[in-house]
């Protein structure tokens, strides 16, 4: 197990091979690795594994626990100490009693995980009826098993914070230039579709200059993120756009499929929102697109420099609503 949680791994990845080898290596009935939300009141079931009872899946969609007054949680939670329950124990708790007995289990062990000196969640393993309750040897096993998850889990929290740096721009949390290529160059692999409608538009906010010399660099940044936030909020409804910035005043919106069609009306909408609601900038916009085929010559450059060129042109006529390429040929 910790050979395998060694490995690069998504989250989700890595909680089900080391849920999957806890249970063998526990010989639980089942384990289920929870996880504590944000308010600190209850607990979140992220997966179950094992002879699940009816009801219980293996990816909950909402399966929660109140930490207060379980005294499963409270010890895992808040004392960081690992706990075993039996349904025939006169001293077990009522709550965890019921549960087990819901469940069809007999015993259950709950044990903390600890990330960065923080309790990040609980690992929750039960066994059958008729099997012998958890010791204290395999209360020592579970430790060293949870301890190896929670050095993985750390890991794997900073290897996601630091691709959420190599591909999110920091000032506006959009996509970043590095992003939208990747994104944009898969785009342009066909694959076995026998063609694709491609959509960029590339947009520049007017006059962001004149608000950092008379207002500051300070207030340009506010200008900029709310802009990315309306950005953002425009085409979240077009499902498959990414937004970028992609320098200082640039942004860049690529879309794909029939999404294509709805992306003009969401500019022009946008741009006259910009114009109508500040008199400190505007926002120009050029639109490039192309029906790609496995016998286009076009390529990902030549549709961002159309786009690039209208831009221009919006720029130097001072067009409140996009300009429109129409020099392209696939």
């Amino acid at each position: 197990m910790a050979h395998l949680l060694t490995q690069k791994h998504v989250l989700n990845d890595l909680l089900e091979t080391a849920a999957e080898h806890a249970c063998e290596a526990l010989g639980a009935a089942t384990v289920s690795i929870s996880r504590v939300v944000p308010s600190g009141d209850v607990v979140e079931t992220l997966i179950n594994v094992g002879d699940l009872a009816d009801g219980e899946q293996r990816w909950p969609d909402d399966e929660t626990y109140e930490i207060w007054g379980d005294r499963g949680l409270m010890s895992a939670v808040i004392d960081r100490t690992t706990m075993v329950e039996s349904v025939d124990d006169v001293q077990a708790d009522d709550r965890e009693r019921a549960l087990l007995r819901r469940l069809g289990k007999g015993c259950s062990l709950t044990s903390p995980i600890v990330v960065d000196g923080n309790t990040w969640g609980e690992v929750y393993a039960t066994r059958h009826v008729g099997v012998p309750v958890f010791d204290r040897d395999a209360v020592g096993y579970a430790e060293v098993l949870v301890a190896i998850l929670a050095a993985a889990i750390a890991r794997t929290i900073r290897e996601t914070d630091l691709q959420e740096l190599a591909f999110h721009d920091p000032l506006t949390g959009l996509f970043n230039r590095r992003a939208l290529d990747e994104h944009a160059a898969a785009l342009f692999d066909l694959g076995d579709e026998p063609s694709r409608a491609v959509v960029v538009v590339a947009l520049d906010v007017n006059r962001l200059k004149q608000v950092n010399d008379t207002e500051g660099h300070a207030t340009g940044d506010r200008v900029l993120r709310s802009l990315a936030a309306a950005l953002a909020f425009t085409f979240e409804q077009i499902a498959s756009s990414i937004v970028a910035r992609v320098g200082g005043d640039e942004f860049t919106v690529v879309a794909s499929g029939d999404d294509v069609v709805l992306v003009e009306d969401a500019v022009r909408t946008l741009c006259r929102d910009v114009t109508d609601k500040s008199d400190r900038i505007g926002l120009s916009a050029g639109i490039a697109s192309v029906v790609l085929t496995p016998d286009s010559e076009i390529t990902m450059p030549d549709l961002f420099a159309a786009a690039d060129r209208a831009l221009y042109v919006a720029k130097r006529t001072g067009s409140v609503g996009p300009v429109i390429a129409d020099d392209l040929v696939a």
